[in-house]
This record gives structure tokens, sequence and C-alpha cells, in this order.
């Protein structure tokens, strides 16, 4: 009886060491990260998920042994641009009028997300394969977020006497009947970020279904009408117009022809029975007087509300703002605007850019911008050339995932400031993924992974 509760003891013991010490915890930690991430939880989870991805990566980092292209992989531009636009934040804090206010922005939406995304990517870049099962990982966190966001819609329609989890201000202030419900449940669900988050998650999981191949077409079909459908009941008109791009460009990337056929017709089918079924369902996505947009009267339209009248206006402060300015940096932190440039905000109409270029530019300087363009440049050349070297295998199916979630994502982001929090992190987490297989394909040719062009001018083309 002892022995066969020392060898259960024992096969356990080897089992969690496993868990804990091996690629099964990673797989762990990467899909709790997944999970949490569209759900209000505060920021300590994020946090806490974040820095144990770090110590795991790192851990599994040192069993890989060879680390002969560690510098080649610090001086690609996303790398180098990472650094410069660190160096950028930091700098912004001497210019900030609370600094001890923007050091704690620096570390939450900076530092921490940096370590994420540098970890990820050498823990990938010197794999053998990739350290995630990312596939069944996204597939299962998109199936909980289904379940628990349309679930509880489906609760608050049923039960509209009964909204558990509400803000009761915006449910009185919204909500009068059950389609306002489905239009407004993203806002007034306290469970979840808000609409602009969840839009910015959903980028990754249609970019997930739209690339994924079709053995089992109606799963992937299902996944697509169902985060579409979640989508549209978020009311983001720049998120669905960049979903639908992304899409439309997959279809390209991927030469499909069922998915040709398929999307747009899911698509069109969902607006249009969405039309049918809920009435007057067209205020809840045009929400200007476009008779006096059309006539130029923008002040107007402007008291009256609406986005795109509010947007042309805060575009066009912000811009003269920073213009005047461009070097100046002016502190990390979202609520600097509104306490240290009220005239600003009152001019504007809205309390920040809604445009993350815009934002990053106002914080950080122009320059602040710039690094960050170019670091997204740089990832999109890196995962096009590893695409290219692998287009059929698992690192090409992750690359084509990660070419279109960079389209939605920052499509989406020309119209709103979703690059923070928990968007943020989902950026990287991902991205950081990505950018370290696109390494190892890119390294396994001998091409050098600086840029989209150097092969071409170096005369290293990577065909054999």
């Amino acid at each position: 009886m002892d022995w066969c509760l020392k060898t259960a003891v024992a096969a356990i013991e080897r089992m969690v060491h496993r868990w804990v010490s091996g690629v099964r915890m990673l797989d762990l930690l990467f899909f709790t990260g997944l999970v949490l991430i569209p759900f209000s939880m505060g920021p300590t989870a994020r946090y806490a998920v974040a820095v144990a991805i770090i110590l795991a990566s790192v851990r599994l980092l040192k069993k890989q042994g060879s680390w002969s292209c560690l510098t080649l992989l610090f001086f690609s531009v996303p790398f180098v641009s990472l650094l410069l636009w660190n160096i950028c934040a930091l700098i912004s804090i001497a210019f900030s009028p609370e600094p001890m206010y923007s050091i704690r922005a620096y570390f939450s939406e900076f530092f921490l997300n940096s370590l994420l995304f540098t970890s990820l990517s050498l823990c990938s870049a010197f794999s053998p394969s990739p350290p995630v099962a990312w596939r069944p990982i996204i597939k299962w966190a998109n199936a909980v977020f289904l379940l628990s966001y349309l679930g509880m819609m489906l609760y608050w329609t049923l039960f509209p006497h009964n909204l558990i989890l509400g803000d009761s201000n915006l449910i009185n202030r919204f909500i009068s009947d059950r389609s306002d419900i489905i239009f407004e449940f993203g806002r007034a669900c306290e469970l979840f970020h808000g609409v602009s988050h969840t839009s910015l998650y959903l980028a990754l999981m249609i970019a997930f279904w739209s690339v994924s191949p079709w053995p089992a077409a109606w799963e992937n079909i299902s996944f697509m009408i169902l985060d579409f459908f979640t989508l549209f009941t978020t009311t983001r008109r720049g998120a669905i117009m960049a979903s639908v791009l992304g899409v439309l460009f997959s279809m390209k990337i991927c030469r499909k022809r069922v998915a040709s056929a398929i999307f747009p017709m899911a698509i069109v089918l969902l607006m249009v029975s969405s039309t049918l079924l809920y009435s007057g369902i067209g205020r809840h996505f045009v929400r200007e007087n476009w008779h006096l947009i059309e006539k130029g009267q923008l002040d107007k339209a402007k008291r009256l509300g609406g986005s795109i009248p509010l947007r042309i206006s805060t575009y066009w402060e912000f811009s003269s703002e920073i213009i005047s300015d461009p070097l100046r940096p002016r502190g990390l932190g979202r609520k600097l605007i509104e306490k240290y440039w009220p005239g600003l905000v009152e001019r504007a109409g809205l309390q920040h850019g809604h445009n993350t270029f815009l934002n990053q530019a106002f914080y950080l300087g122009v320059q602040g911008a710039m690094a960050l363009l170019s670091l997204v440049v740089g990832q999109f050349c890196m995962f096009y050339r590893a695409m290219k070297r692998d287009p059929s295998g698992e690192d090409g199916q992750m690359m084509k995932v990660a070419i279109v979630f960079m389209i939605i994502y920052w499509l989406t982001n020309m119209f709103s400031d979703g690059f923070r929090h928990d968007s943020a992190t989902l950026y990287w987490l991902f991205t950081g993924l990505a950018t370290g297989r696109a390494f190892f394909v890119i390294q396994k040719e001998n091409l050098p992974p600086f840029s989209c062009i150097q092969g071409r001018v170096t005369g290293q083309t990577g065909r054999r």
C-alpha cells in the first residue's frame, strides 16, 4: 500500500513539475491571459498573468540552449523601435505635470508590456516549434468569451427587470426596451471592459477564424457569425469596417474560394436579419445629423452630438496643439489632458485624441508616435516575409493571423485609442509570440530580419 501511494505521489509530482517548468505551464498562462482580458477584473489580474508569463518564458528560454542569433534579433526593426519608444516614454515623464502619475502609467503600459513582448519573442524565436499551442488556446478562449458575453446578454433580454452586474446610471439613461439591451449591453454591463476593448478583443478572434483551414467549415462559420454578431452589438462602426476589410484581405492571402463566397454572405445576412428583427435600431448606428454635416455646419452638428463631428473637431484641435510644439512631450496618462489642458478638451469636445498615434504624439512628442509606427511597420514586414517563406506551415498560418489581426487592430485604433490597458496587453501577447516565430522562419532561411526590402538590396532572397 505504501509503495502504491509513493508511486502515485511521485507521478503527480512529475506531472506538476512538467506543468510548472515546461511548455504546458506557458499554455495554461497564455490561455488564462486570453480568457481574462475581456473581463473587467481590475489591473491586478492582468499584471499577475503578465509577470507569470514573463517568468515562464524566461525559464523555458534557459532550457533552449543556442542563442546564436540573439544580437540579430535585438537589432531588428521591431526591437530597436520598441527601445526608442520606451526611451521617449521615459523622457516624457520629466515633462509631466504629475511625474508620479506618469511613472505609474509607464510601468503599467510600457515597461511591463515591453517585457512581456520581449520574453515571448525570445522564447518563440529560439524554439524549434511554437512554445504555445496557440490554435486550441484561441479557439477555447473565444468559446469562453462568447458563452459569457452572449449568455449574459440573453439573460438581460429575457429578464429586463433584473439586470444583474449592470451600471444603473447607463441602464436608466440608454435602455428602454429589449432592442436597447442588445445594443447597449456592452456599455452597461460591468462584467466586461466596454465596447472599445471588446471590439479589439474580437479583432484577434475574427482574424483567427478568417485564415483557419476549412476541413470543419461549420466551426469556422459558426464562430465567425457569432463573433460578427457580437461585434455588431457593440455598434463600433470603425471596428466593424476594419473587421470587414481584414476579412477581405484574408481572402487574398489565403486564396480561399469558399471563404470568398461564405464570409460576405454571412455578414450581409447578419446585418439584414438584425435590421428585420429589431425595428428602429438605426439610431444605434447613425448618431449624427448628416444634413448638417453635408452642409458643412460642423459646429452645429457637434452641439447636437454624434461621434463624427466630434472626432473631426478633436482631430483638428489636437493636431493643432501638437504641431505648435511637435517634439515636446506632455507626460503619460489620459487623465492629465482633462486636468491640465481643459481649454483643449472644451474646444475639441472629447477628452483625448481618439486616435492612437495622435495620442502618442501628444504624450511623447511626434518622435514617440514615429517610433511606435516604425515598430508596427517592422512587425508587419517580418510577418509578411515569414508568411511568404512558409505559406502553408504552422508558422505561416500564425503569420496570416497576425497580419489580419494587425490590420483590424490598427484600423480600429485610427478612430479610437484602444491601445492601452488590457487591449494593449492583448496586442503584445499575440504579436510577441508571432514576432519570435517570424524571426525563426527568416533566420532559418539565412535572411536578415531588419526590413522587408533588405533581402532585395543585399541580394539575399532566401530562395533555394
